[in-house]
């Protein structure tokens, strides 16, 4: 009992401690907020100054608990959007600024006794004040009007309402022997309709003019001027922006919704543009590219709705992901270049030329997602891969050649391709081939794509090993049959097909991966000949109480068990016949080889057995010759 005692004393001890410790970190004084950030040496920071006043004098000391503490920082927000009639008097204790803290404050100034040794930037982000007096020897009120640093090279904050002449103008040009803009110097700045950054500048800070709500133009002198992150995102009265010639690249979202811009012109020497540079510019209609530009950095121009006409330079080699998403290009021609992105034209519902130049070697994935305008898509020899879903939802296209270099197809190139009936290949491509406009493996044992516009009933050749991920995905088929010598069904292979109603699985089937008949409601028939339950078999919640599935006599009860396909509501028997062994034409149950003598003596008519020669028929061309030879074999090498 003594024990339990003691430990509760000291539970409650260590409880008191830390209420005591809670009340000693926050207190308000005089309708100011603080908090203790060094216990050791008496420090506070002010982390809410008073909302409205007609002056604010922060107070070197605080006291509270009976303890005195010095006020040496200003807080995050602690004058976030402020309303004070005079200024804000910081003594000379104050050394430290934090970011924001004094965002959106509307006064006649700020005036800061002491020797400032930190001022995070963005401190003054958005402020409405006319002037920032400041006295330390770190920092420097240039003309106590703008804060710069002790050196007088760089811009930390200008006043969002200056009452100095030089920063008062509306149409502000920066004085020559600046070299830096500190990130968010100007965000925010109501005053400034335009601005105009001398060469001395050598880099904009990030953010530096974000946001800024009322300027017009932008004029950059510098060539060698690193333009920041953020730069200038958000200015969205911006009509003039003029770039200098020497200048490689911009910042990422540099430029970013910079909606009322109409006219982009790309200096000679810019190499590469940022992520998101100039996305959201949603008037531009006319960019004119330097013929130095190598790269288009991803989501460069994304959401650039008016942009309907592109000229790429021949330097051009890189288009970066989603660059032109969500635009409204009407053709492209790629000339020299070598990569195009993830998505990189996607959604240009009017696109319906593209030239994609005899230099492309890999296409990302979804490039041409639903660029329903798109009719003729001749790719090149120099084409090594395409990711996949390259074609998704285009569908006015109605020809598609893929060329002799083709290395790597994705999943689903021709997903909603409804008015493409077959797909072409250069003959001398040696890793895919065409039979019968389907796309396989060189060895026709891999389906890869079906033509979009494919309808009613689709039987899967003889000789096809696997479907595809997405290669029949949202066919407007009724049925689907399976040939023997099927085994897999890769994922999504015939999701989204809404017209399906029956489907016919060979005994040979044995995967199904989840979500091959994903989204394939309509689905009342499923006949699975296998007698052993395939792998998976999901389909949607709909299909298993409104279909019926059809088993082999005597299997009904593994099918019941099964965890997927237990869940049909109607499971029924049915009568089916031994489909023997693929290969096996002697009938002795293996294949040997006695069934390549079978094979080859039918070339050579010595055997004209009809029922034989249609078992050697493997790949179902109607023809008996060396491929049906070269299947037993590597049947017998398996």
């Amino acid at each position: 009992m003594k024990k339990t005692t003691t430990l509760f004393k000291t539970i409650m001890l260590a409880i008191m401690l830390c209420c005591s410790c809670q009340v000693m970190m926050a207190f308000d004084v005089d309708g100011m907020s603080y908090e203790v950030n060094n216990e050791v040496n008496k420090t506070v920071t002010l982390t809410k100054g008073k909302s409205s006043a007609t002056h604010v004098f922060v107070p070197e000391t605080v006291t509270n608990g009976g303890v005195t503490y010095t006020v040496n920082t200003i807080g995050q927000n602690a004058f976030a959007r402020c309303e004070v009639v005079g200024q804000v008097r910081l003594p000379e204790t104050v050394t430290r600024l934090e970011f924001y803290a004094f965002y959106e404050l509307d006064a006649t100034g700020i005036r800061i006794a002491g020797d400032l040794d930190y001022v995070e930037f963005g401190a003054f982000y958005g402020n409405k004040v006319s002037a920032i007096i400041c006295y330390s020897t770190t920092y420097f009120s240039q003309d106590m009007g703008v804060l710069a640093n002790k050196e007088k090279t760089m811009i930390i904050a200008c006043p969002g309402k200056p009452s100095i002449d030089k920063w008062k103008s509306p149409n502000l040009t920066i004085p020559e022997g600046y070299e830096y803009i500190a990130p968010y110097a100007f965000a925010e700045n109501q005053n400034l309709t335009g601005i105009t950054i001398p060469a001395s500048i050598k880099e904009i800070g990030l953010g530096a003019f974000e946001q800024c709500p009322n300027l017009r133009s932008i004029n950059i002198q510098g060539g060698e001027t690193l333009v920041g992150d953020r730069a200038f995102i958000g200015c969205e009265q911006v009509t003039s922006l003029s770039l200098p010639t020497g200048l490689k690249t911009v910042g990422n979202s540099a430029f970013y919704d910079l909606m009322a811009l109409t006219t982009l012109n790309l200096p000679e020497g810019m190499i590469s543009t940022g992520v998101n540079s100039f996305g959201g510019c949603e008037a531009l209609t006319t960019v004119n590219f330097p013929s130095t530009l190598q790269t288009i950095g991803e989501r460069a121009f994304i959401a650039c709705g008016a942009l309907k006409q592109v000229n790429l330079p021949e330097s051009l080699d890189t288009i970066g992901n989603n660059a032109f998403f969500n635009v409204d290009l009407q053709s492209v021609d790629l000339k020299n270049v070598k990569w195009v992105g993830s998505q990189a034209f996607s959604n240009n519902y009017n696109l319906s030329s593209v030239n994609f130049g005899e230099q492309l070697d890999y296409l990302g994935n979804a490039a041409f997602y639903g660029c329903r305008s798109l009719g003729t898509a001749n790719l090149p020899a120099s084409l090594r891969e395409m990711v996949g879903t390259t074609f998704y939802r285009c569908s006015g296209l109605n020809d598609l050649t893929i060329g002799a270099g083709v290395e790597i197809i994705g999943q689903g190139i021709t997903v909603g391709t409804t008015s493409l009936n077959e797909i072409k290949i250069d003959p001398a491509n040696t890793h895919y081939a065409v039979k019968d406009g389907w796309l396989y493996t060189s060895d026709f044992k891999h389906l890869v794509a079906i033509p979009g516009a494919m309808t009613g009933v689709l039987t899967i050749p003889e000789g096809t090993v696997s479907v595809g991920e997405q290669a029949g995905r949202m066919l407007g088929i009724s049925e689907l049959m399976t040939s023997t010598g099927l085994k897999t069904l890769e994922g999504a292979s015939f999701m989204g097909c809404s017209q399906l109603a029956k489907v016919t699985l060979s005994a040979t089937v044995d995967s199904i991966a989840g979500n091959a008949f994903g989204s394939s409601s309509a689905i009342t028939e499923v006949t699975s000949l296998n007698r052993v339950p395939p792998i998976g078999g999901l389909f949607d919640e709909a299909v298993y109480s409104a279909a019926t599935l059809y088993v082999p006599r005597g299997s009904k009860e593994d099918y019941a068990a099964h965890e997927n396909w237990g869940k049909f509501l109607n499971i029924e028997e049915i009568d089916v016949e031994d489909p023997g062994v693929v290969g096996d034409l002697n009938g002795d149950g293996v294949v040997d080889v006695a069934d390549v003598n079978i094979c080859i003596n039918i070339i050579l008519e010595i055997d004209n057995d009809p029922e034989v020669k249609a078992l050697a028929d493997l790949n179902g061309d109607g023809v008996v010759d060396v491929a049906d030879v070269n299947a037993i074999i590597n049947i017998i090498l398996q």
